[in-house]
């Protein structure tokens, strides 16, 4: 019997042009500029995302798996506390101090 945690598989999501990091764009290309900050808010923002759904898959493995959730649900409890640490969104603000900074 398939359980809820073995038919799941991580999502992909799709590409987008690639663009210059913000430290390599000229300051003064203020399009450059715009679209490298864009591209760096939408990555983080979907990096969010995949763990938000990680977190709904999470739930419903628990309510799928009763009792027996905490070694069938395991690995999802791990993808979710990495995802927490790691997948946070950042404002365009904080990555040009980050950036102008380095």
């Amino acid at each position: 019997m398939a359980t809820t945690a073995d038919s799941w598989e991580y999502p992909t999501h799709r590409k987008f042009d690639n663009v210059l990091p913000l430290s390599e764009v000229d300051p003064e290309d203020k399009a450059a500029v715009l679209r490298s900050r864009a591209l760096v808010v939408r990555e983080s923002w979907i990096k969010a995302m995949e763990g938000r759904i990680v977190q709904k898959e999470l739930k419903k493995c628990f309510r799928a798996e009763g009792v027996n959730h905490y070694q069938n649900c395991r690995h999802l409890v791990d993808l979710y506390m990495t995802s927490l640490k790691e997948k946070r969104v950042e404002g365009w603000r904080k990555i040009d101090r980050s950036e102008g900074s380095a």
